[in-house]
């Protein structure tokens, strides 16, 4: 399981998780989204909803067939204490170094909204559906699909077992550049420390369920704006 890789294992690992980190940057489940508005019939928005689910569905299911497959650790573990604080602790760090980078792109590029965030926003402003499954995504679906390819994937079977340092960086900045196709290298700077210390967390605790914790963690509290916007519609 902890074997050192073989060149051909990990020129072929490479190009699985190139194939799964291409279906996440593409965005596929989100199209569906498109298609509900209040003017739609109630069929065609109950059957973009199941395709919504639906592809996030097969994604998810191929992240998890890839990390059982090719991973080093259990995708069954239980969340521990040490997981559970240690997702925390470093969401805390996380955030405070979102707030100053924050800072500095508004004080020089007086931008405060990533070109990734401004895709949410205008999909937002369709109706209450819309809404409840994007947040529902962003919260829970996101997280596990994300987590699975940028970390369990990657770090797990396109690096030797010893390496440390040089999986957390690429995962880190693979992450930041996926979440923000403008660039703006504080938006991508955040992202990539984001990125950082959730693969920084997973390293420690082997354990995929502590960085999903905190990559949910992270998206409920970004989520806050979008659900006092769905309250006031």
């Amino acid at each position: 399981m902890n074997s050192r890789l073989k060149g051909s294992e990990i020129f072929r690992n490479a190009l699985i998780f190139f194939g799964m980190f291409v279906l996440v940057l593409g965005g596929f489940q989100f199209l569906p989204l498109s298609l509900i508005n209040d003017h739609s019939g109630v069929l065609k928005n109950i059957l973009a909803s199941v395709a919504y689910f639906a592809i996030y569905g097969v994604l998810i299911w191929l992240s998890i067939a890839c990390y059982k497959k090719y991973g080093r650790h259990s995708i069954n573990q239980k969340l521990r204490p040490y997981d559970f604080k240690m997702a925390i602790m470093f969401y805390g760090i996380s955030i405070i170094l979102e707030m100053v980078l924050s800072v500095l792109n508004m004080v020089i590029y007086n931008k405060t909204t990533s070109s990734n965030q401004q895709a949410i926003n205008e999909m937002l402003n369709r109706n209450h559906l819309t809404l409840i499954l994007m947040l529902f995504g962003l919260i829970i679906l996101s997280p596990i699909l994300e987590e699975l390819v940028f970390r369990g994937i990657l770090m797990d079977s396109v690096f030797q077992p010893g390496a440390k340092w040089l999986p957390i960086v690429i995962s880190g900045a693979l992450f930041g550049l996926a979440h923000s196709p403008g660039f703006n290298i504080f938006f991508i700077l955040t992202y990539f420390e984001m990125g950082f210390f959730m693969a920084y967390v997973y390293r420690k605790t082997g354990n995929i369920k502590a960085n999903i914790t905190m990559h949910m963690l992270n998206n409920l509290i970004s989520s806050i704006g979008i659900i006092q916007i769905m309250f006031q519609k």
